[in-house]
């Protein structure tokens, strides 16, 4: 592959991934054509002009601009990323005690049980059902143990959504004060 042979370099300036944007004029062009050069470049004309660039001849590279959008942009990225967080603790089973034993908790548990809760209504429901706890121990209770089981189980999830709210906050307001892009981005979600 031939390399382009390059007349000139203007306008160098990294980019945040390490890369350098520039203008570049070809040998037998008349205008500088817009140029991203990266280090791992295996074209043969990208890695000439790295080196070119590299090598001071047309100049320092002038080192990444932060702007006020550039936060702004980080900020956005990061509160989806605390969101996204949210919503995923959300949807994880978890464990809580009632009645001597330990019960899975959660959407998907709430939503094995909801079912069964609402035919326990019906006249011709059993009286006693046999439900499984987070050990696999099958448990009988009486249809109204079975409803006062899914109202504790509902209760479990709304106090640890709960928790979960205040953390995702505590992160909003923590990154709210943040001002600098370096800041912004080592912003721990947990």
């Amino acid at each position: 592959m031939k390399i382009r042979a390059v007349k000139g370099i203007r306008n160098a300036h990294y980019l945040e991934n390490s890369a350098v944007d520039c203008e570049v004029l070809f040998e037998g062009e008349r205008e500088f054509v817009p140029y991203t050069a990266m280090q791992d470049d295996t074209a043969p004309t990208g890695q000439r002009i790295c080196e070119e660039l590299q090598s001071g001849k047309w100049g320092e590279i002038a080192p990444v601009t932060v702007t006020p959008e550039l936060i702004a942009a980080a900020k956005d990225a990061k509160k989806r990323e605390i969101e996204a967080w949210r919503t995923e603790q959300e949807a994880l089973p978890f464990t809580f005690e009632w009645n001597g034993h330990t019960w899975n908790a959660g959407p998907d548990s709430l939503a094995r049980l909801y079912p069964v809760v609402m035919a326990s209504k019906s006249d011709t429901a059993r009286d006693v059902m046999t439900w499984g706890d987070a050990v696999n121990q099958q448990v009988k209770l009486l249809m109204p143990e079975l409803e006062e089981l899914a109202a504790a189980m509902a209760q479990a999830v709304v106090e640890r959504n709960d928790e979960i709210y205040r953390r995702q906050r505590e992160m909003k307001e923590a990154l709210n004060t943040l001002k600098d892009l370096s800041s912004i981005r080592k912003l721990t979600i947990n």
